[in-house]
Formats: C-alpha cells, sequence, structure tokens
C-alpha cells in the first residue's frame, strides 16, 4: 500500500480516522493526505468573480482550514510520516472519489457519524455514497480510532466466479491488514437450507434432518475448497460456519465475538439493488456495531490488491 486519504471533517474531533490511518502508515510505509471538504452553500457560489467579497471569505476558510490540518499533520511528520494535506470545497463524496481517481489512493479512511440509539454504527451519506462508488476500498471507523484486534472476512465462496472474487479480494485484503496491525483474521462464511422452514411438518424428521446436514456439509465442503485454494494462513479454529442468512447473522456473529472490523464485499445483483450496495451487504451495514472495511471489486479490483 502506497497512498491513503483520509478524510477529517470537523464533528471527527477525536481524530479516529487519522488516529488509525497514521498507525496503517507506520505499518505499511504508506504516505497520508488529510483531507477536508467545505460543502458548497448557495451564499458561496463558486461562479462569482475573484474580486467578489465572497470569493475573498472562501480562501479565507480555505487558509484556516489549511492551517488547522498542517498542525493535525506535524506531529505526524516529526516522527517520519509522509503526509499532506488538501482543502477543496465541494460535495465530500464527489471530492474523494475525484481524488482517488486522479491520484490513485489505494485506500480511503473516514469516520463514522458515531452510534445510533442502538448502539449500532451510524454511516451517513457520505460513506454510503463511497460505498458505492469509490474505486478503492474504503474504512470507516467507529467509535475509536484504534487498530482492530480482531477482524472478521465475511466472504460467501459461492461457485459464482464474481462472488468467488469478492470473497478472494476480502480474505487478501483482511490477511494483509492483519499482519500489518498484528491482527488476528478470522473468516465468517453463512449457510442456510433454502425452504426449509417451509418443509418442516410436511416431511419426516429424519428427512428434514439429512436435509439439513448435507446442506450443511456441502457448504463447510465448499468453504474448505475456497480456504485451501487461497492458500491462507488462517487457522482453522478461525474459520467459522454460520447458520442463517449473512445479513442476519454476521452482525450478530461479530458483535458477540466482539470483533474490531468486519471486511464485507458490496457486490450486488443485478437491477436496482445490483446499482446501489448490494442487499446482503446493506443489511449487514444497518446492523454492525464495530469498524466495516468494504471492497467494490467491480471498481476497485487493482487498487485491492495494491492494498
Amino acid at each position: 500500500m502506497d497512498r491513503i486519504l483520509v478524510f477529517t471533517p470537523h464533528e471527527d474531533q477525536d481524530a479516529r480516522a487519522i488516529q488509525l490511518a497514521s498507525e496503517l502508515a507506520r505499518r505499511s510505509g504508506a504516505a497520508l493526505t488529510l483531507l477536508r471538504v467545505l460543502e458548497e452553500g448557495l451564499r458561496w457560489n463558486p461562479q462569482r468573480r475573484a474580486t467578489d467579497r465572497g470569493q475573498e471569505i472562501r480562501d479565507l476558510l480555505v487558509d484556516v482550514e489549511t492551517s488547522e490540518l498542517e498542525k493535525l499533520a506535524k506531529p505526524l511528520e516529526e516522527e517520519g510520516l509522509a503526509v499532506d494535506v488538501r482543502v477543496s470545497w465541494g460535495v465530500p463524496f464527489e471530492e474523494i472519489t475525484a481524488l482517488v481517481e486522479s491520484r490513485g489512493f489505494d485506500l480511503v479512511v473516514k469516520p463514522a457519524r458515531g452510534l445510533n440509539r442502538k448502539g449500532r454504527v451510524f454511516f451517513g451519506s457520505t460513506a454510503l455514497h463511497l460505498f458505492r462508488k469509490c474505486p478503492c476500498p474504503v474504512w470507516v471507523v467507529g467509535d475509536d480510532g484504534r487498530s482492530p484486534e480482531k477482524i472478521l472476512a465475511a466472504i460467501d465462496p459461492a461457485d459464482d466466479p464474481a462472488r468467488r472474487s469478492v470473497a478472494e479480494q476480502i480474505l487478501r485484503v483482511a490477511d494483509r491488514i492483519g499482519s500489518w496491525l498484528d491482527a488476528a483474521v478470522h473468516v465468517g462464511s453463512a449457510w442456510h437450507a433454502p425452504g426449509a422452514r417451509a418443509l418442516a411438518g410436511r416431511i419426516e424428521r429424519a428427512e428434514l434432518k439429512e436435509y439439513l446436514v448435507d446442506t450443511r456439509a456441502r457448504s463447510r465442503e465448499m468453504l474448505d475448497a475456497f480456504l485451501e485454494a487461497s492458500q491462507t494462513s488462517i487457522e482453522p479454529d478461525r474459520v467459522h460456519l454460520v447458520e442463517g442468512a449473512a445479513r442476519d447473522v454476521l452482525p450478530q456473529f461479530a458483535d458477540e465475538n466482539e470483533f474490531d472490523l468486519i471486511v464485507i464485499g458490496t457486490l450486488g445483483r443485478t437491477g436496482i439493488v445490483g446499482q446501489l450496495l448490494g442487499e446482503t451487504a446493506e443489511m449487514i451495514l444497518r446492523e454492525v456495531r464495530c469498524s466495516v472495511l468494504t471492497i467494490s471489486p467491480d471498481r476497485s479490483e487493482s487498487a485491492s490488491k495494491r492494498l
């Protein structure tokens, strides 16, 4: 990994994103760019002439924000990290995406908006837009900026080539981050027997049990074959096959086992859902209580390989 873009909005008063990204930079040798975006308003129309008082105020605000970011960057530079700062006007996700596309960042790190009333991570509109559109992996930091100690790589090792490609990239990225940060990497995959509830009471219990056992066994075989092919170094006791729909059971599994980071893919299906985020990914994001790193392979395969 060579370059990390860190989005630093005012509401991140604890500098969670900078704290996490700087630790990554120390371990990986990556350079950091600290970005702050001043959102456009009707009052500050970018079409005004440079001589207009409005433009002078815009320029002054950029200077003030640049000085603030430079203060945040100084202690990092003093310890030897390569850091530059950037302040721009615009819509945050558009500015971030444009920078990634023009300068080839390998990772975007940003803070979550906080926790909702249920204690789950609240992803604002900027994060959701980035999950859908950013051409490189996006790491949204939860309620603190500490390096993760337990990472869950949530994969679907299905026969479908696209889904297997997602799983490969998720596993590769999780492995790499785990090695940098000395974190324990686990694999989580969900399985379920289609129609099991509908069959209950309509076929013999022994037959239903056989159906469930067979489905789980085939899911386990598929997961084991995928992991063997990927040549991962993850220990068998860190591979978890969880019963249920992924969107329901993986957030709960991550919470119960106190994972600090979950790595998921945002590959969707065809139609409207596929154009957005992916039904499973969207539901997982609604329920998680930890930080999230998303991989969008249709847009970021080369970036995730650099990570």
